[in-house]
């Protein structure tokens, strides 16, 4: 819609020549929804007695981990494509990546910097899968605004399309223009915010077991992102089978196994305890 949301004109860079200088959309809404998550994920940690050093690097190293994983997880589901233009990996600074592929890279180096400090990885992932999910909804409308991740067409006419006009979304994405479209983004969106406040919901529940919120992040998000990957309209995040399901979908079915079995293996060992 307004990929563009600071445009600060072409200018004669040295060694660069001239560049056109924005600031994107889905670049500030990515921060904003990072800052936030951060911002509320601290809070959490400091109710858990974590000390406020640990906690910011925690989450500083968890990011990073999750901004390099989710463009390398580009690389290799675009390989083809970064194989014959070898020059764009310079430009991957300016692409999202995977964002799947992100966060297992974050909750990998979370889970490494949770064992080397001795803190309670699963308190601390329970207390920061909430905040994941609102910064995921806020990157979502980011996606929305720049028009990448668009949906399949829509019937023409159709109440739930969104139409794509600005060349530079076209110019930046690849999103057809003029074309009603599935709004992908915003149903995810409104998947994640929804997400965000169940995990609420369930992280202030008492007592609550550790990992429980973890889990049923796990769980609702990959049965949201597998189901709303059936309207997605891009291939840019890998297709397979003769186009029958996407890389995303792939992960989104080994989240669903994992958290199942996981949330089973729980309460399969709660149950002796609870007999008299």
């Amino acid at each position: 819609m307004h990929p563009i949301l600071l445009d600060f004109g072409a200018h004669d860079l040295p060694l660069l020549g001239v560049r056109h200088l924005f600031l994107p959309t889905y670049g500030a809404l990515f921060a904003l929804g990072v800052v936030l998550a951060w911002w509320w994920f601290l809070r959490r940690a400091r109710a858990l007695g974590v000390e406020p050093e640990i906690a910011f690097n925690l989450t500083f190293y968890s990011v990073l981990a999750g901004i390099v994983g989710a463009k390398l997880s580009l690389v290799v589901v675009d390989w083809r494509y970064y194989a014959e233009n070898p020059r764009a990996l310079l430009l991957l600074f300016r692409v999202a990546g995977v964002l799947m592929g992100g966060v297992a890279a974050g909750a990998l180096a979370f889970v490494l910097y949770c064992r080397r400090n001795r803190l309670p990885v699963l308190a601390l992932a329970d207390a920061i899968v909430a905040p994941i999910a609102l910064a995921q909804g806020i990157g979502r409308l980011g996606c929305f605004a720049a028009g990448c991740c668009w949906g399949m067409p829509a019937e023409p006419g159709s109440s739930c399309s969104v139409t794509f006009t600005d060349p530079a979304a076209a110019a930046q994405t690849g999103v057809p223009l003029h074309v009603p479209l599935f709004p992908a983004q915003l149903v995810q969106a409104a998947a994640d915010f929804s997400l965000a406040a169940v995990l609420t919901v369930l992280h202030r529940r008492r007592p609550r077991p550790s990992g429980l919120a973890l889990w049923m992040y796990v769980l609702l998000y990959s049965i949201s992102r597998g189901t709303i990957e059936f309207w997605r309209g891009d291939a840019h995040r890998g297709l397979w089978f003769g186009g029958a399901i996407s890389t995303s979908q792939i992960l989104s079915i080994a989240g669903i196994a994992l958290a199942l079995s996981m949330l089973g293996l729980r309460r399969f060992r709660r149950r002796p305890e609870a007999e008299p």
